[in-house]
C-alpha cells in the first residue's frame, strides 16, 4: 500500500489533473493508495503503508517528532520516496533536509541546467549518466526538468547499517544556479549527483529533486518523456520490495571446486538454495568492493616481487664464476690427458663464457715431460716464494706447473 502525504501542503496530489498520467498508472498497476492527512504522529498508523511519498512540502515544515517517527518507520522496514524540486528547501520554505540528513543525504538549494543536452530549455537537461541498479534497469535516457541536485553527506552516524549510493549524475555540460546563503551564483556542475538510493537498517529511501517527472502537462519532460515512466515504476517496485524479491535469473559458470563447496555449505548450513548464498556473497563483495580489490592488488604485487627476487637469485647463481683450480681438482685422474683436459676446458668455456687454458705439463706416453729429460731441482722455499707472488699453484699432483718452471728458470739464470 502506498501512502501520500496530504498534511504538509505537498505538490503531488492525486486529484490534480497535472498528475493525471501518474495517478492512472498507480491505479492500473494495482497499487492500493491512501492519504495521510493527520501528519506523521503515530508509528502504528504508518506501519500499514509499504511506501510513503513526500513530494515537496510548501511553506510548511516537518515537526521534530514527525521526523523521529519517520526515521523509526524506515528503520523498522518501511520505505520512503522523498521528492524535492528546483531550489530545494530554500525556495520551497520547508525542512526536508532535517529528515534526509538522517539517511545520509540532503537536497541542495540549486537548479540544474545543461548547455548542450536538453529539451527545449536548458533547465530541462537530458540525463544519460546512469549507474547500474534495480531502479535503473532498462533506463537509457530521462529528462529532469526544474530539478535540484542531491548531496551525499561525508559523515553518516551509523555507517554499518546505512548503505547509500548515487545512481544518476548530470552530464559534462551541466551548470547550475546555487543559492549560497545570500546570492544566486552560477557555476559549472558536471557529474553532480541527482538521485540517491539508501538502505537504512531494514528500510529503504529514494531521494531526488525532480517533481516535474510526475507531471502530465508536457510530454517532452513529464511522466511520459523518454524513460521517465519506467524509472518511476522501477522505484516504486524497489521500495515495495517486488523487484528485490523476484530477482533476475542469471546463468553463471562456477569453478568445480567452488560448486562442490557451495553445494556442501547449502546442505550443511541449511540455506534455502544456492542463489541465496551467492546473493549474500555478492552483497558482501559489493559493500566492501574497494577494500577487497585493494587487498587482492596488494597480494598480487607481493607475489610479483617474490617472483622477481627468486628469478634474480637464480640469475646471480648462474653468473657466479667457477674457480679454475676447483674445477681442475675435480677432474678424475684417469682422464687427465692433454686431449681430455682440452675437451673439458672447451666445454667449461661454452657453459661459463670464460676462456680456460692448461697451466701444467702432462706426461707423454713414456711418462716424461714433453721435450724434457728431467725435472729442475727446486726446494720448499722456492714453492712458498712462488705462491706468495703469483696467484697460481707451483706444484700440481707432485709435478711443477709451467708457470713455476718458467719462474725457476728466470730465478736461477739471474743467480748464474
Amino acid at each position: 500500500m502506498i501512502g501520500l502525504d496530504y498534511s504538509h501542503n505537498n505538490f503531488l496530489v492525486l486529484e490534480s489533473s497535472s498528475f493525471g498520467e501518474f495517478t492512472q498508472f498507480l491505479f492500473t498497476s494495482g497499487y492500493k493508495l491512501g492519504k495521510i492527512e493527520t501528519g506523521f504522529n503515530s508509528l502504528d498508523n504508518l506501519d500499514k503503508y509499504n511506501v510513503i511519498i513526500l513530494s515537496t512540502p510548501r511553506n510548511t515544515s516537518l515537526k521534530l517528532n514527525e521526523i523521529k517517527i519517520l526515521e523509526k518507520y524506515v528503520k523498522n522496514g518501511g520505505s520512503l520516496l522523498i521528492v524535492s524540486s528546483s531550489g530545494g528547501d530554500y525556495t520551497n520554505s520547508t525542512n526536508l533536509n532535517d529528515l534526509t540528513q538522517k539517511f545520509g543525504f540532503e537536497f541542495v538549494s540549486d537548479e540544474i541546467y545543461d548547455s548542450v543536452n536538453y529539451v527545449n530549455l536548458q533547465k530541462r537537461p537530458i540525463i544519460t549518466k546512469i549507474k547500474p541498479h534495480v531502479i535503473t534497469d532498462q533506463i537509457k535516457k530521462i529528462v529532469f526538468s526544474s530539478t535540484c541536485s542531491t548531496k551525499i553527506l561525508d559523515f553518516i552516524e551509523d555507517e554499518k547499517n546505512v548503505k547509500i549510493q548515487g545512481v544518476m549524475q548530470s552530464g559534462l555540460n551541466c551548470w547550475r544556479k546555487r543559492y549560497d546563503g545570500e546570492y544566486w551564483v552560477e557555476e559549472d556542475s558536471p557529474k553532480i549527483q541527482l538521485m540517491v538510493v539508501v538502505e537504512y537498517f531494514k528500510g529503504k529511501v529514494v531521494g531526488f529533486g525532480n517533481l516535474s517527472i510526475f507531471s502530465s502537462l508536457a510530454r517532452e519532460y513529464g511522466f511520459s518523456a523518454f524513460d521517465n515512466d519506467i524509472l518511476i515504476a522501477n522505484i516504486l517496485s524497489f521500495l515495495i520490495g517486488s523487484l528485490e524479491s523476484e530477482g533476475k535469473p542469471v546463468t553463471i559458470e562456477l569453478n568445480l571446486d567452488l560448486y562442490y563447496w557451495v553445494e556442501g555449505i547449502v546442505k550443511k548450513e541449511k540455506w534455502d538454495n544456492v542463489s541465496d548464498l551467492i546473493n549474500v556473497s555478492l552483497k558482501y563483495f559489493k559493500d566492501n568492493y574497494d577494500t577487497i580489490i585493494k587487498e587482492i592488488k596488494k597480494l598480487r604485487l607481493e607475489r610479483l616481487e617474490k617472483r622477481k627476487a627468486y628469478k634474480k637469485t637464480i640469475e646471480e647463481k648462474e653468473r657466479k664464476e667457477i674457480p679454475e683450480d676447483d674445477v681442475i681438482d675435480k677432474v678424475p685422474v684417469l682422464v687427465r690427458k692433454k686431449e681430455d683436459l682440452e675437451d673439458i676446458m672447451d666445454a667449461l668455456g661454452d657453459l661459463t663464457g670464460e676462456k680456460y687454458e692448461i697451466s701444467i705439463e702432462l706426461d707423454d706416453e713414456e711418462g716424461n715431460l714433453p721435450g724434457k729429460k728431467s725435472l729442475l731441482d727446486y726446494t720448499d722455499d722456492d714453492i712458498d716464494e712462488f705462491e706468495k707472488g703469483f696467484p697460481k699453484k707451483a706444484i700440481w699432483h707432485g709435478k711443477p706447473t709451467i708457470a713455476f718452471k718458467e719462474w725457476l728458470d728466470k730465478k736461477y739464470k739471474n743467480q748464474n
